[in-house]
């Protein structure tokens, strides 16, 4: 019996520990830091802050409603950022609103405040609220709204924006428009009254506040206005909440947030959109001590005594005292606010309390379906309190009863050995596991809206005693290894199948003119990975298009765990491809009599500032039939942000070669066809202003210069001059990616040598139509398309060509960077176009 058999054969371990999934080094909890957890324990109020996207929310003043306030408070970004631009790599879509999820994690873990986003998907710039939702699907997302505001129970509720066109966005607008309907419709049991179950209550905050704001050349600031200085140095801290918040808002690293630390007075604006208004305080005639429940006078002076009798040097003679507390607030009637959340705060300070470390760990990051995982499991009580490990169990399933003292800063470590269940589900991102709708995720319950991201795969419960207190420890099983230059680093453990598959290219151009011997006979490759061993494994191989077999072959194959392995298939050989307009591999493997079909690549993002990133997709080929016809052969490319521009390229057929600072001189550039650069380029490539005149010499002695899109802001501003005459970049697009295309120039040579565009150029395009307009053009430029979306004035700064010499320069703000990975037929068409702008 082969490994992959016998793995086949697994035992069922299920059931999920909802606890956070962190995937950095345990943290370290000083005296000072559970000095400020008990002084917390004082405080039950609770504030949520609204908006739409990562990075909109006001670092600063959740800090300080978080760490100096110590409210409750949470931040609801309706969606993951998923439309946005990528400033440190080329992931876009789904796969941006995977990194931006996690950093904002990562920056709720500087400033203190929790994280929560809706089911509502970023579809793009939007520029009124009326099309936001519309496109999410209103009351889909106000249902989510009301759900987290009664689940959260917010005393406080603060918008970021406006409901109007002040907000700058559609999203941003539309955010503050839910908001305030969320505000009055948690409160009415007729509305959304299937969310009343399992706990759930109606909630009426006791007001809604605009958080109202001066940027952007728009301050909506008044001295009438509720104001609150939040700028306040905490000493314990030893920073100000300018300095918190501006760690905090510097890990939005894909959208180059990075910022200075703030030290001083900063004053924050309010006004009361609804409920009301406060005169001094944000929880103004809100009760925020334990006597706003009943039985909560008994408690109230054992905190008091708590804090007030508190040992920096000795945090462990607080346990009495802290168990005591836990006896008293567990006697409260299980429905009573705030209980469940000050005992978990009360277990927490006596794990602390004790010195107690436990983790569970794994040497690898894949827990692979039906195959054994090695795990270690280490306690250590780090001081005197007598501890007693009673069990440690795995996801409430396998359990090891121990009762053993643990000695004093001792390591107490056992090895433990999973089979993962074959029935086991991978690990896929929740608002993922199913096809979306354009405007929002298929989430599945409303409940899953409680956690930002999936509850981690396993995760240890030790079970220990204190006194005669028992407290069961949640911590998740982690992947744990030491980098020679990074030290030791935890990574999140992902469940995956044995066998991941992909098909490459992402797109086959099946008539591109004069062509080549690859787009002459096109090949897709069927790229599989293995995660297990066996011997002359029986598979069959197929390419489908949805459901439909196009391709099937059976075949024999030996695999290593590890390694990956490519089948090429040549594409005259699977049925009807020039018909298809997707096509995507399976591996089916029959092991005793049991089909297991996989269809899925396992993609893996990494980046140092947050955990990776693990998610499923079904890799698929596109296949594009109608003539491409390109003039020349070599490119060279100068990557900015990140893109997928380069492969799409290759796939028309030229040549690219990646260009770096020391590749861009004269003699180098005589031998392009074209040079490109990458989005963003001259926003992130400080070295392109010394590379000004050798740019400008290439397009003097005949070279095209194509510039995408760049931004010219105070986050993103431009870093180096780069058009042989003066344009400006604005922020002006056309967000609807049907809007009509106006052709200026129908005889320029961009739009007839060596393709013909036309209109139908402008089908299928997805998300945009173009981004960063360029404007106030010297004469020297010439403008080929005018387009705007509804109810706007058309612009003509999508695309600009100057001749120079005997060469082009091009600015583009067109979405190539979208539209080429997307294989959009118009869009291969006319940057061929492009590359091939004759010399004067």
């Amino acid at each position: 019996m082969n490994k992959l058999t016998s793995g086949l054969l697994g035992v069922w371990i299920g059931g999920m520990i909802a606890a956070t999934a962190q995937a950095q080094a345990p943290v370290a909890t000083n005296s000072t830091d559970i000095y400020r957890k008990m002084q917390k324990l004082e405080v039950l109020g609770t504030v949520l802050y609204f908006a739409a996207h990562p990075d909109d929310e006001n670092t600063k003043l959740l800090a300080y409603l978080a760490k100096e306030k110590q409210y409750k408070t949470g931040y609801l970004s309706l969606t993951r950022g998923d439309g946005g631009q990528n400033l440190i790599g080329n992931e876009q879509g789904v796969e941006l609103g995977l990194i931006r999820t996690q950093e904002l994690l990562a920056a709720r873990r500087i400033d203190g405040a929790e994280q929560m986003f809706s089911s509502a998907y970023d579809f793009g710039f939007s520029k009124n609220s009326e099309e936001a939702l519309s496109i999410w699907n209103h009351d889909k997302i106000l249902s989510d709204a009301v759900w987290i505001i009664r689940y959260y129970q917010p005393d406080v509720i603060i918008t970021r924006f406006p409901g109007d066109a002040r907000a700058g966005h559609g999203h941003h607008a539309a955010s503050a428009i839910l908001a305030n309907e969320a505000f009055t419709a948690a409160a009415d049991s007729t509305r959304f009254p299937e969310q009343l179950k399992n706990g759930l209550t109606i909630w009426q905050a006791k007001r809604i506040l605009w958080n109202t704001f001066n940027f952007g050349g728009n301050n909506t600031t008044s001295e009438d206005q509720l104001k609150i200085d939040v700028g306040v140095y905490n000493p314990m801290l030893g920073e100000g909440y300018g300095e918190i918040a501006s760690e905090s808002r510097s890990q939005h690293k894909s959208q180059g947030f990075g910022v200075a630390k703030q030290r001083g007075q900063s004053f924050e604006y309010f006004t009361t959109t609804g409920g009301k208004a406060p005169s001094k305080e944000l929880l103004d005639e809100v009760n925020t001590t334990w006597s706003r429940i009943k039985g909560g006078e008994k408690i109230l002076p054992q905190v008091t005594k708590l804090v007030k009798e508190y040992s920096f040097e000795r945090p462990e003679n607080s346990i009495n005292q802290l168990i005591a507390l836990h006896k008293t607030i567990s006697a409260l009637p299980a429905t009573t606010p705030y209980r469940k959340q000050k005992l978990d705060e009360v277990e927490k300070l006596i794990v602390d309390c004790s010195g107690l470390f436990a983790e569970a760990v794994t040497g690898t990051g894949y827990a692979v379906k039906g195959q054994p995982l090695k795990i270690t499991i280490t306690a250590n009580k780090r001081n005197e309190i007598p501890v007693v490990l009673k069990q440690v169990s795995l996801n409430n399933e396998w359990d090891t009863v121990l009762n053993s003292s643990l000695a004093k800063n001792l390591n107490f470590s056992f090895p433990y050995t999973l089979q993962v269940p074959v029935t086991e589900s991978v690990s896929q991102p929740y608002w993922l596991a199913k096809p979306m709708n354009k405007g929002s995720f298929e989430i599945g319950n409303q409940q899953n809206l409680a956690q930002p991201e999936n509850a981690p795969a396993y995760s240890a419960v030790f079970t220990i005693q204190i006194k005669d207190l028992e407290i069961k420890v949640a911590r998740p099983l982690r992947y744990k290894f030491t980098d020679a230059v990074k030290g030791e680093i935890y990574e999140p453990v992902t469940v995956i199948e044995p066998i991941t598959v992909s098909v490459a290219p992402a797109a086959t151009l099946l008539n591109v003119q004069p062509g080549n011997e690859k787009t002459a006979q096109p090949v897709v490759e069927v790229q599989f990975k293995s995660y297990v061993t066996a011997e002359k494994l029986p598979v069959k191989i197929q390419l489908l298009q949805q459901d439909k077999v196009l391709y099937s072959k059976d075949s024999a194959i030996s695999v290593a765990a590890g390694n990956t392995y490519t089948i090429p298939v040549a594409l005259k050989d699977v049925s009807e491809y020039q018909q298809v307009s997707g096509i995507h591999a399976a591996i089916v493997v029959v092991q005793q009599g049991k089909t297991y079909t996989y269809t899925q690549y396992l993609r893996h993002i990494a980046y140092d500032h947050i955990p990776d990133v693990n998610y499923f997709s079904e890799s698929t080929m596109k296949v594009v039939s109608p003539e491409i016809k390109t003039v020349g052969k070599k490119i060279g490319y100068i990557p900015g942000a990140g893109d997928k521009v380069p492969p799409a390229l290759e796939q028309m057929g030229y040549a690219v070669t990646l260009l770096n600072e020391a590749d861009i001189t004269p003699a180098n550039l005589k031998q392009f066809d074209a040079v490109i650069t990458g989005i963003r380029a001259y926003n992130v490539n400080d070295f392109l202003e010394y590379k000004y005149a050798t740019l400008m010499q290439y397009i003097q002695e005949g070279g095209n210069l194509i510039v995408q899109y760049c931004t010219n802001t105070g986050i993103g501003p431009v870093k180096a001059k780069m058009a042989p005459y003066p344009l400006q970049i604005t922020n002006k697009r056309v967000t609807d990616e049907n809007a009509a295309v106006k052709i200026l120039l129908p005889q320029h040579p961009a739009l007839n040598y060596p393709n013909k565009i036309t209109a139908a150029d402008f089908e299928g395009w997805i998300q945009e139509r173009s981004i960063y307009h360029a404007d106030q053009l010297d004469v020297h430029y010439e403008t080929l398309f005018a387009m705007a979306d509804k109810n706007e004035p058309e612009t003509n700064g999508s695309l600009v060509i100057a001749p120079y010499g005997k060469g082009n320069f091009v600015y583009t703000g067109i979405v190539f960077f979208r539209e080429l990975p997307a294989a959009v037929p118009g869009a291969f068409r006319l940057m061929a176009n492009l590359i091939a702008l004759p010399k004067h």
